[in-house]
């Protein structure tokens, strides 16, 4: 088992919590990326959510997905999945994962910083 923290722009981030459906456990994995209270140098609002996952998980995302039994929008989850990258800082078009058992050492090489829910 391995932790991964994912950074989502503000923009992907339905299609990111469509991708979690495929990949996770039941449908409350609907939920894994909130609100976009995190923010990078340039003001791009991203949503971050942190893992506990199987030391496959990088494989398993660039692999075919499958709908859930408890349903997804399979559209949006491969646009979700097609925007992943591993490792270096947030970017507002993709969903940045970074790898490591603290995730605040993952927030810092995401360059991102938590503002108020409501700023």
């Amino acid at each position: 088992m391995t932790r991964v923290t994912i950074a989502c722009p503000d923009a992907l981030i339905h299609d990111a919590n469509q991708l979690a459906l495929c990949l996770g456990y039941g449908p409350e994995d609907a939920l894994t990326y909130g609100l976009p209270i995190w923010l990078d140098a340039a003001g791009n609002r991203y949503a971050v959510a942190s893992a506990i996952v199987s030391d496959t998980f990088a494989a398993v995302v660039g692999s075919a997905i499958a709908e859930p039994p408890w349903g997804a929008d399979m559209t949006a989850a491969a646009r979700a999945q097609s925007a992943i990258r591993i490792g270096g800082a947030a970017d507002p078009a993709h969903l940045v994962a970074v790898f490591g058992d603290d995730p605040q050492a993952a927030i810092a090489a995401l360059g991102v910083t938590l503002v108020d829910a409501e700023g």
